[in-house]
């Protein structure tokens, strides 16, 4: 490949669209923020249920022997907090979950965790 190729294939890997898809980005994402206050909001007010549920044998079972392994819970929810940037506190069931789930967004979809953050700081606000 050429030098001028090599430029012509970078330049199309990196090449952004123009304002309209800029402008309906932002438009999607301020939709996807207001979705995720509405839920918020809709948790707040008792309409909806805080928690989540995951049906899933082979995590439950993980799960499970991990509880019964207190020196094991520690270390993975360590590891979590360590990749998350967290202080170490004590992981209990929920908390493991919690930061699985939350690594696992910020590994494949950054963008719409940063939406869950900046919804929350949002939400926060209107609560005032």
């Amino acid at each position: 490949m050429s030098e001028d190729d090599e430029l012509a294939a970078l330049r199309d890997e990196t090449a952004h669209g123009d304002r309209i898809d800029t402008a309906d980005a932002a438009s999607d994402r301020r939709a996807f923020v207001d979705d995720i206050v509405s839920e918020l909001e809709a948790i707040d007010d008792g309409d909806k249920q805080k928690t989540v549920s995951v049906w899933d044998g082979h995590l439950a079972a993980f799960v499970r022997a991990l509880e019964a392994n207190p020196d094991r819970m520690t270390s993975v929810g360590e590891g979590l907090q360590q990749r998350l940037d967290l202080e170490h506190e004590e992981v209990d069931r929920s908390e493991l979950l919690r930061l699985a789930l939350r690594l696992g967004f910020k590994e494949a979809a950054p963008d719409e965790l940063d939406a869950v953050r900046d919804a929350a700081g949002e939400h926060a606000t209107n609560r005032l």
